[in-house]
């Protein structure tokens, strides 16, 4: 569940609080040199490099926000992803997931219609 732009996952042997929003994605923006009108193909091509970096910068933007330490590295957040179970496990799903829905939210919604969770195009 999404409250006020945060997930909490368990992810590396603890609950983690992921961040989204607008300083989440400037701080991902500005330290890998990204584009926001480039990040859904990005991931598509190489999410084996993308989707660790989002998460990283994800939690670290928490750490800034809160003025802490993090205690955990890029290769920190690889390393958990393949500890369980690689792109497809259920932290990396539902981070995506919880990522899509902060990028969409506000969208205005058809009636009948059901919602797919996928990354958007920007």
């Amino acid at each position: 569940m999404i409250a006020k732009k945060e997930m909490k996952i368990e992810f590396g042997g603890e609950v983690r609080t992921f961040y989204f929003g607008l300083g989440f994605l400037g701080l991902f923006i500005d330290k890998t040199s990204s584009n926001i009108n480039t990040l859904e193909k990005d991931v598509q091509e190489n999410p084996f490099k993308v989707l660790p970096l989002l998460m990283y910068y994800s939690l670290l933007y928490g750490c800034l926000r809160n003025d802490t330490t993090p205690n955990f590295t890029t290769f920190s957040v690889a390393d958990w992803m393949d500890e369980e179970g690689g792109m497809q496990s259920k932290p990396v799903l539902d981070f995506m997931a919880g990522l899509s829905a902060s990028m969409n939210a506000g969208l205005p919604v058809e009636k009948g219609v059901k919602k797919k969770v996928v990354m958007p195009k920007i």
